[in-house]
């Protein structure tokens, strides 16, 4: 699931940084749109006031006074307030204020309890001869608007968040969705299932292309497999008949008094042919179990009762050589096929036995983990295997030398692993401290 989580990763982060530049483009716009107001509003009361007093212009109070009274009777300019200090004293004006007002720019609110007036901003400059021009614009309808403005961006924010975090969603799903469809998909060829494609929607999307590319590249894959497969079952089967025929031909022969001289070289000769037909049925039988087809006699298999039925079975066969101890036997049942399982556990008790010498104790578990699966352990305290070699342990014609009876065509553990991969399950080859422990995962029914 990491591909899962990268993609869930990539998408949270593709949103977080376009929220942020959704969210910086609003609050760029929001104070740009504030900045320009406010640049306005000083500008009227800047050139209002220039009107009313010129720079360069001697100033007289009584001048100014009309020019006051006119332009608050104008239409453009009638909802300004207009105050003229005298040496601070208020001598013309339509508008007073509870506080001395400082020079330049400044604001008011209701605090200075000017009537019809809670919020404005205030021009104050200095005429000379002690002489104040105060130029005030009432800032209250932008004020509400901008409240509005607030209102507004944060809805519309807060539906862009949404829309996001909708799309997001919907483009995260359908990406998983064909990320799982896929993924089951080369799960179950890894367990065997080489019929299994990715579904196609017929969309002809990039999506639908890649599916039926994957799935031209596994017909074809199927294709040589099959071959490879044809013409290994091919050369097995015509090579088993003259080696049974030459099997039967040395027992005659071993019956023949004239025989009797090379009896010796015949036996041997009987050996090497049997371990030839037991190479090539182990072959035969390995190359059934992966291409899959044993899939189909899937039924509940109780699979402790089958681990005791293989010890008992190899006990009587062993008992003088080897000690078989069952350590705790979990009744659980998984889906599988008998047979196969049944091999599976004869193999690895076999593969104990055959390589270990004699008063080797070996011992066969089987517990339920946490995570819904079987976990079934055969642990020898023989010579083991070395860390480095586990791995060729696994592999087809993958004898190794030294410790224990050397015999054996190297198909035992590599038929093992093909049962446990057809099974859906994994195999570990580890350390007994001493000898070896094969710990096989199967998950349960």
């Amino acid at each position: 699931m990491k591909s899962l989580r990268s993609l869930r990763a990539l998408t949270l982060a593709f949103l977080f940084f376009f929220l942020c530049a959704t969210l910086a483009t609003a609050f760029g716009i929001y104070f740009a749109t504030l900045g320009t107001i406010d640049h306005l509003v000083v500008q009227r009361i800047t050139g209002t006031s220039m009107m009313i007093a010129p720079p360069g212009e001697a100033q007289s109070p009584r001048r100014i006074g009309i020019r006051i009274m006119m332009a608050s009777r104008d239409r453009d300019t009638g909802d300004l307030g207009f105050i003229l200090l005298e040496k601070g004293q208020q001598i013309a004006g339509n508008l007073r204020v509870s506080r001395p007002l400082p020079l330049g720019l400044s604001r008011v609110d209701v605090a200075d309890r000017v009537k019809g007036l809670s919020h404005g901003r205030v021009l104050v400059r200095d005429l000379g001869r002690g002489l104040r021009l105060a130029v005030i614009a009432e800032t209250e309808p932008f004020d509400n608007y901008n409240q509005v403005r607030k209102r507004i961006y944060f809805i519309g924010f807060g539906s862009i968040i949404g829309i996001a975090l909708a799309a997001a969603t919907t483009f995260t799903l359908i990406i998983r969705r064909r990320i799982i469809d896929m993924r089951r998909t080369v799960d179950a060829i890894l367990a065997g299932d080489m019929t299994r494609r990715v579904p196609v929607d017929g969309s002809d999307t990039a999506f639908d292309q890649q599916a039926q590319a994957f799935n031209q590249m596994l017909t074809r894959i199927n294709e040589l497999m099959e071959e490879v497969r044809n013409v290994i079952n091919g050369v097995a089967h015509e090579l088993r008949t003259p080696l049974a025929r030459l099997r039967n031909q040395l027992n005659l022969i071993s019956h023949d008094p004239e025989a009797a001289g090379v009896s010796d070289r015949i036996e041997a000769a009987q050996v090497e042919a049997d371990q030839l037909l037991t190479l090539f049925s182990a072959l035969l039988r390995i190359a059934e179990v992966d291409s899959g087809a044993r899939r189909q006699n899937f039924r509940p298999v109780q699979l402790a009762q089958l681990a005791e039925q293989c010890v008992e079975a190899l006990e009587p066969v062993i008992e003088e050589t080897h000690v078989i101890t069952r350590a705790a036997l979990a009744h659980i049942t998984l889906s599988g096929d008998e047979q196969l399982l049944s091999q599976m556990i004869l193999n690895l008790l076999e593969n104990a036995v055959r390589h270990s010498p004699a008063g080797t104790r070996i011992a066969i578990g089987l517990v339920r983990c946490e995570e819904g699966r079987a976990m079934l352990t055969v642990a020898d305290d023989g010579p083991g295997i070395a860390p480095d070699d586990r791995a060729r342990a696994l592999e087809r014609f993958g004898r190794l030398s030294g410790g224990g009876d050397a015999r054996g065509h190297g198909f035992g553990l590599p038929l093992v692993a093909s049962i446990v991969r057809l099974h859906g399950g994994t195999i570990e080859l580890g350390d007994a401290q001493p000898g070896l422990k094969v710990t096989v995962h199967l998950p349960c029914s």
